[in-house]
């Protein structure tokens, strides 16, 4: 079969999965968010970019380069924000061959220039969290580590410079240009651009501060919310006009023992400003996933009221039953994910990576609507094991499935 027959497959397999109709067989995909997994799949070492982090480099130079330039902050802005689109695009279109090679028929990937460096050890976004700097093993510059919230008050969101979140739209489109003209006929790409309207709005608050606010300022957090309902709205045109076919939403909504708040409260929060997401998604003719950590059972009738095409990590170890999943909404929404990245896909057997790949399909296959990867990214996961992860659903995952 020739590459254009094979992305062809794969395009039609993974659309017909979404719209919750049974393909050839189950689709692959992985979140290729992790430098340490992209690099090793296609055999390339730390840029400099990831090497000027490392605990063992120059970190004072950096120090006082940023300090120097931050005496001139448009020029400052404007060299770190090409410096950072640069570096992500670079990864991006790399993170889209290395799922290419892998042999998936989709990949997700994010275009989010969003952080900004405060020195070598610190940095900061534009949503207002400030995080440490993080390195991983191999050298490649990590997820950074949430530390606490820059908004405190209303006056604090008054005067938060808001220009560069306005300007991610056109960033994202013009990133996700380049890649769908460069690999959009090879593969079914998933974009994202940045966080969800929750997690942009607690965590630049403080959860405790958030949830005060929640009922003694609600007019800060429907004005917030409502910020980035419109924010978003405009990501999604942005990656529809560059021809991506879906979309994914990250808001981590939920701990492993539950909902972050309840599923009420979240409703009342939420469910307005997710609707007109799904409708702005469909009225382009794309997807849009919803993407949740931790235990989200009790809020999958919720995702599906909502207009969702699917949702994404459906995490094991944070109790989330496959099966159960499929009973609750398995006829209205495309479950994608579940395979544990904690240990199966770290240190688990072939034999328990085939076992674990062949239940998920007798869980969530039947009647279709569902696509296997692993529940969420992890620098220590094996490319090996995700491998006998594509090799097991080439094996157990043609329909019909009963």
């Amino acid at each position: 079969m020739s590459d254009l027959a094979i992305a062809s497959a794969s395009h039609k397999r993974v659309l017909e999965a979404l719209e919750l109709r049974e393909p050839d067989r189950v689709p692959t995909m992985d979140l290729m968010l992790e430098p340490d997994i992209v690099g090793a799949i296609l055999g390339k070492k730390p840029s400099l970019t990831d090497r000027l982090f490392a605990p063992d480099r120059a970190p004072a130079l950096m120090d006082w380069s940023y300090g120097f330039l931050r005496r001139f902050p448009e020029t400052f802005e404007a060299i770190v924000s090409t410096l950072i689109r640069d570096y992500l695009l670079k990864f991006d279109l790399d993170a889209v061959r290395a799922a290419i090679e892998m042999g998936y028929d989709s990949a997700w990937i994010a275009f989010t220039p969003i952080m900004r460096n405060r020195d070598s050890r610190s940095m900061t976004d534009i949503h207002g969290r400030l995080l440490d700097v993080a390195v991983s093993e191999s050298g490649f510059q990590a997820n950074p580590v949430y530390r606490e919230g820059l908004i405190k008050s209303e006056s604090d969101w008054n005067a938060w410079n808001k220009r560069p979140l306005l300007a991610l739209p056109e960033k994202a489109n013009l990133a996700f240009r380049e890649i769908v003209k460069g690999y959009g006929s090879r593969i079914f790409l998933f974009g994202m651009a940045t966080y969800g309207i929750f997690e942009n709005i607690w965590q630049p608050m403080g959860f405790d501060r958030f949830v005060v606010a929640t009922r003694k300022e609600k007019r800060l957090i429907a004005r917030m919310i409502k910020f980035y309902e419109d924010l978003f709205c405009m990501l999604i045109e942005a990656m529809a006009d560059a021809g991506m076919p879906a979309v994914v939403y990250t808001d981590d909504l939920a701990y492993k023992s539950g909902p972050m708040l309840s599923p009420k409260m979240i409703r009342e929060l939420f469910e307005d400003s997710y609707r007109r997401l799904t409708e702005t998604a469909h009225a382009l003719g794309i997807k849009l996933v919803m993407h949740s950590c931790g235990n989200v059972t009790s809020l999958l009738e919720f995702f599906a009221d909502c207009g969702f095409d699917a949702v994404q990590s459906l995490e094991p170890t944070a109790g989330v039953s496959l099966k159960e999943a499929k009973a609750l909404v398995g006829d209205r929404i495309c479950l994608i994910g579940n395979l544990d990245v904690s240990e199966l896909m770290v240190s688990g057997t072939r034999e328990q990576v085939f076992d674990a790949v062949r239940q998920s399909i007798e869980d969530a296959g039947r009647g279709g609507g569902f696509i296997l990867s692993p529940a969420h990214n992890h620098s220590r996961v094996s490319i090996e094991r995700l491998r006998w992860m594509v090799e097991a659903a080439r094996e157990y995952g043609t329909y019909p499935k009963g």
